[in-house]
């Protein structure tokens, strides 16, 4: 191989790589993108499960009122988006919270377990808070949350 075949072959490998890694760049950007509107996507679906569950903690409370009718029509909604958008763990939290809204404290321990499952989602891995802890700060003092932990969560009886 002679120098020029040399030179030609040197060329025509740089021109490859070069487009080899701008394929990879875009593709790369792509996929970063798509991972960007999917976490802003499971932000607002996760914020609007939080507001749901909130106001509806605030309407038993005497603090607001929220129809019946636009609470199904934003849980319909949450659950589409986090039919698309949502782990495989928080899509069965919310089906089971689903299934648990007549069993009066226990869907509150659910909703405990969608925050803090929610929260690992959006990037919290580490997170040291628990459902636990999400639960009690619903609560005023400890001692009403240990007994209404104890009546729904634990099943015992009070004293």
């Amino acid at each position: 191989m002679d120098e020029t075949e040399l030179k030609i072959a040197l060329a025509i490998l740089s021109a490859f790589s070069l487009t080899l890694v701008t394929f990879i760049k875009i593709q790369s950007d792509k996929i970063r993108d798509i991972k960007a509107k999917l976490s802003d996507k499971k932000y607002s679906t996760y914020h609007e499960i939080l507001t749901i569950l909130f106001d509806l903690i605030n309407q038993t409370k005497g603090l607001k009122t929220v129809s019946e009718d636009e609470v199904l029509k934003r849980v319909m909604d949450v659950k589409r988006d986090l039919i698309l958008y949502g782990n495989d763990k928080i899509i069965k939290k919310f089906f089971e919270w689903e299934d648990n809204q007549l069993k009066q404290g226990y869907r509150l321990w659910n909703w405990a377990e969608l925050a803090a499952i929610a929260r690992k989602d959006m990037g919290n891995r580490w997170t040291r808070i628990s459902a636990d802890d999400i639960l009690r700060s619903l609560f005023n003092d400890k001692t009403e949350y240990i007994e209404f932990k104890n009546e729904f969560i634990l099943r015992k009886k009070p004293k």
